[in-house]
């Protein structure tokens, strides 16, 4: 008997189509968390540097929220995210006005991480809609982008090109 190739299994090793919304919205995941991989053997500050590896082990926590059926992220992963976001809101620069992210390597794949994670949040709202997924998870990857845009900022150091 053939295995059926457009088919794969969830956790509880129910099968699902290799193209439903559930395999979409974690394989965002799974991209996004390539890039901030990438990102993170890049990045020259160490506090960037420390978050996405944080980031990193998060982003299987999210995959889980996606396959398992269950409310895996809590309020208190939120919670996490939004001190993170502010210990970085405290030590960047703003920029009045539109700017170019991407300045070197570092900025450049983070910026390609933050464009995956919208993506995956994207996904994630539909999946929340449908009742799949934690209004807490859908908070934390909205909030996730832009943790992502603050990390630019600091890898830049206050340098950037307005548009």
């Amino acid at each position: 008997m053939k295995k059926d190739v457009t088919q794969t299994h969830l956790l509880d090793r129910s099968l699902i189509d290799k193209d439903s919304e559930i395999i979409w919205a974690v394989g965002s995941v799974d991209e996004a968390n390539a890039f901030i991989g990438l990102a993170r053997v890049h990045a020259k500050d160490e506090m960037v540097k420390e978050t996405l590896k944080f980031i990193q082990k998060k982003m299987f926590k999210a995959g889980m929220e996606i396959v398992s059926k269950e409310d895996v992220f809590t309020d208190e992963d939120f919670e996490e995210i939004m001190k993170i976001v502010k210990d970085f809101e405290k030590v960047v620069v703003k920029p009045r006005k539109f700017i170019i992210l991407e300045k070197d390597t570092t900025t450049a794949y983070l910026s390609v991480a933050r464009a995956v994670v919208r993506r995956a949040e994207r996904w994630c709202v539909r999946l929340h809609k449908e009742g799949l997924v934690s209004k807490p998870f859908v908070e934390w990857m909205n909030k996730l982008s832009y943790l992502i845009y603050l990390m630019i900022l600091k890898e830049s150091n206050g340098e950037f090109e307005t548009v």
